[in-house]
């Protein structure tokens, strides 16, 4: 290989490594797809759901918390990271809201063009909500 093939080699990497870094704050500009309020504590539900997932934590603010991570091996279900909003809602109330991070339009290294992602599997996307749910249902109102 010549040096200026090297280069340009080293340019793609770089650029492929970049993309891959994906922070909650990317996932937190989608638009929810699903969605729900319940009667329990917003801190105990994100609690529960961080330690069943098992995920990261982030504070935005004092009435919200994401819990979010990368969906390994979910990237032909349509998504390749998740978050999930717990908030405050009313005096004794929460809600929830999930988001995905879908995989890029364009095709990897060695992937034919063409096509974009994998359409969105709700069954997998249920995987994780259904934690968010039971979670929620088993808060306690916030005192």
């Amino acid at each position: 290989m010549t040096k200026k093939a090297i280069g340009v080699a080293g340019i793609f990497l770089l650029v492929y490594l970049i993309g891959a870094c994906t922070r909650v704050g990317h996932i937190q500009r989608n638009d929810p797809i699903r969605m729900m309020t319940y009667p329990g504590s917003h801190q105990a539900a994100a609690q529960c759901a961080q330690q069943r997932l098992p995920a990261k934590l982030q504070s935005e603010g004092f009435d919200r918390l994401v819990v979010f991570n990368s969906a390994k091996g979910r990237h032909a279900d349509g998504f390749t990271h998740y978050s999930i909003t717990f908030g405050k809602a009313g005096e004794k109330g929460g809600f929830a809201e999930m988001r995905v991070q879908r995989p890029a339009a364009s095709p990897g290294p060695g992937q034919p063009a063409g096509g974009g992602p994998p359409p969105l599997s709700n069954a997998a996307v249920d995987e994780y909500w259904k934690i968010a749910q039971d979670c929620a249902n088993q808060a306690k109102p916030a005192s």
